[in-house]
């Protein structure tokens, strides 16, 4: 019988009864909650965000697998036997967090500590903390490598529709290589690559570019009040938990109000956090294929386009400071997609509320995570800094990179009881 609370497809998987399994869930959910903090306290980039999500919530995964005696997703190591699955969690995710946050290394070692608490000294203790940390340094060892800090070069371009800096930083290009980093789950960036945005001459993109110029704008009079509320409310910039981050929120609150088990809510958060890290990969092929220039560089420079259906406006300021990266694809969309594909596969469609770091006290409600994710998206057109085409094609890449993850998960089916 399907464990309460849970999608039913969950059985299939290995998940069970949420009041039975022995792990505490809190540790689990603590220590996604440390590597958020971590995350707002460096002004990590969303990419980057998300690698560190998946490297902690994989690494916590694999010492629970191994515990089990069931495969990991990234290794396989032989877990010791009578040892404290509480312990082997919080190391592993301790280990990770202090390598890819080195100056809140000291923050997390006492967050270790306090931890450990929960655990009898002795021997299960000792040796779950060994091999959580053997496990987070195999994980560590196999991500060393894989592009996320290579240097790219990468100018921008001057023709029409071609990206670049944007105002008021001009800031350069933002992790041009990250569309080649290794994914966790897919074959390579640009698997479901998209078609690209539309010609700059042709009237899709005319009626795109007069929509965001409308409703995007700082001054705008024809954005209503919740429109700018949803551009605010999913903002997640430098400073917040970034849109993976936002996703890790809402799905830490849901598997406390479900009451999910240690070992469920570890393989929720390593689905999760996989499909986020490859949303960010796939999404940034796309950004750098197609080099698209963003609303604000657009409206500006609306003379140059060719287009007769557009009209510049040199004094033209978003709602929110675009970032500095290329347009197409949308990044929240392809994100936002991603995380309720996982979320609806693990909670089916139901409704649901949240809140965000961006805008605090205010708490907006969804009737599923598909329209969760498509207001996310939205929002970059109120906020006036993506076109729609970035938006859509963003959602269906973050489907896409979804399903694939699910996929990818399917042969392992970690979740069962463990001892705490």
């Amino acid at each position: 019988m399907p464990a309460p609370n849970l999608h039913p497809d969950w059985a299939s998987k290995g998940f069970t009864h949420p009041y039975t399994a022995h792990l505490d869930a809190s540790v689990v959910l603590e220590w996604n909650q440390h590597a958020l903090e971590a995350i707002q306290a460096t002004a990590a980039t969303p990419p980057y965000a998300s690698r560190a999500l998946a490297l902690e919530s994989l690494a916590v995964y694999d010492v629970l697998n191994a515990i089990q005696g069931l495969p990991g997703y990234l290794v396989d190591l032989d877990a010791p036997h009578r040892i404290s699955a509480t312990a082997a969690v919080a190391a592993a995710a301790e280990h990770i967090l202090s390598d890819t946050f080195p100056d809140q290394k000291a923050t997390f070692v006492a967050e270790l500590t306090q931890s450990l608490k929960a655990v009898p000294d002795g021997p299960r203790e000792t040796r779950g903390v060994a091999f959580g940390t053997a496990v987070a340094d195999a994980v560590l060892a196999l991500r060393a490598h894989d592009g996320s800090d290579a240097v790219v070069p990468y100018a921008g371009g001057t023709e029409p529709g071609e990206w670049r800096p944007t105002p008021p930083g001009y800031l350069p290009a933002l992790l041009p290589q990250w569309g080649s980093v290794t994914p966790f789950a897919l074959t390579r960036g640009d698997q479901f690559r998209p078609d690209g945005p539309p010609e700059v001459t042709s009237a899709a993109y005319a009626a795109e570019f007069n929509e965001v110029k409308r409703l995007g704008s700082a001054s705008s009079t024809e954005r209503t009040a919740e429109q700018t509320e949803i551009a605010r409310f999913w903002a997640d910039g430098s400073g917040s938990y970034t849109p993976p981050g936002h996703w890790n929120q809402i799905a830490t609150g849901l598997a406390a109000t479900e009451d999910l088990s240690g070992p469920a809510s570890a393989r929720l958060l390593a689905e999760l956090n996989v499909a986020l890290a490859d949303a960010a990969i796939a999404a940034w092929d796309a950004k750098y294929t197609y080099d698209f220039w963003r609303p604000v560089t657009a409206i500006r420079l609306a003379d140059t386009d060719g287009n007769a259906a557009t009209a510049a406006d040199p004094d033209w300021v978003p709602l929110i400071t675009t970032p500095n990266h290329p347009d197409y694809v949308a990044g929240h969309a392809t994100f936002s997609a991603a995380a309720a594909a996982i979320l609806t596969d693990a909670f089916g469609a139901q409704a649901f509320s949240a809140t965000s770091v961006t805008l605090p006290g205010v708490t907006r409600s969804f009737a599923s995570f598909a329209d969760a994710a498509a207001e996310a998206g939205r929002s970059r057109i109120y906020a006036g800094i993506h076109f729609r085409s970035a938006v859509e094609d963003g959602l269906a890449l973050g489907q896409a990179v979804g399903d694939w993850v699910l996929d990818a998960f399917r042969p392992s089916c970690g979740g069962w009881d463990l001892p705490g």
